[in-house]
């Protein structure tokens, strides 16, 4: 008999924890790490560089974990009355870790897209904000060459839960290279992240470039940064090149279980 989706997904959750226990009492490491990112921009961009909001955003990226199994939820805010543009549960697990190459696995679940859908109430159309239901899974693979430079291949599936006014079925690779501190001065660096990436919605799809740089300074924990996205080939209704700049607050810390 086959497995229902919310059976494979609780069940993989349930393998997901099982690891991370076993992991976690074979090894002399008993730290867990909180981390995380407050991002505010003139344009929102989701983590596919194609989808902008087109208006200022705001984004939360938070991340708890060990060594192997982490969660790493992401909020999106519209500014215009912090409307709820899009709220990810996101799971990663990390498969292979070793010094240069790492395997991680990952689900997102549940995610919701925030979307306005026209309604009939009362003999009048009026537009309410409607969560959309998706399932996403992910495998990010990473090479380290060295301390600076690092590249991997990102792919993602993700599949609409909701029966009408929604994407069906998503799929989206990259390969991406992540350069990181370039010293520009003895308190400034800098780091950039190209991407060339493939993405397919339903029946339309196309082929994008990305790139993100950020600045930083070694002693504040603000960073500015801009993302650009530009359109190769592509029959998705998109803008076919768009940017932002954004100003961040970033944060960690960790702790140790006794």
């Amino acid at each position: 008999m086959l497995l229902r989706p919310s059976r494979k997904i609780f069940i993989l959750l349930l393998f997901l924890f099982a690891n991370f226990i076993e992991a976690q009492d074979e090894s002399n490491d008993k730290e867990i790490f909180i981390s995380g990112q407050i991002n505010l921009t003139n344009n929102g961009f989701s983590f596919i560089p194609l989808f902008s909001l087109g208006k200022p955003a705001t984004t939360i990226n938070l991340s708890v974990g060990g060594k192997r199994l982490s969660f790493d939820p992401q909020f999106r805010f519209d500014l215009d009355g912090m409307r709820p543009w899009s709220f990810l549960f996101i799971w990663h697990y990390k498969l292979i870790k070793k010094e240069r190459f790492q395997l991680r696995l990952g689900s997102y679940f549940p995610a919701f897209a925030f979307t306005e859908l026209d309604y009939s109430r009362n003999s009048r159309s009026v537009k309410i904000l409607t969560p959309q239901r998706f399932f996403i899974w992910t495998t990010n693979l990473n090479y380290v060459i060295n301390k600076k430079i690092s590249i991997g291949l990102f792919y993602l599936n993700g599949k609409g839960l909701e029966k009408v006014d929604q994407t069906k079925r998503g799929n989206f690779i990259s390969l991406r290279t992540y350069v990181q501190n370039i010293n520009l001065s003895k308190s400034f660096s800098l780091s950039f992240n190209p991407e060339i990436y493939f993405l397919k919605i339903d029946s339309n799809q196309g082929y994008y470039v990305a790139q993100t740089f950020a600045i930083r300074h070694s002693k504040l924990p603000f960073s500015i940064s801009t993302t650009m996205n530009k359109a190769i080939n592509s029959n998705i209704n998109a803008k076919p090149f768009d940017w932002n700049i954004g100003f961040n607050y970033n944060f960690k810390s960790s702790f140790q279980k006794k």
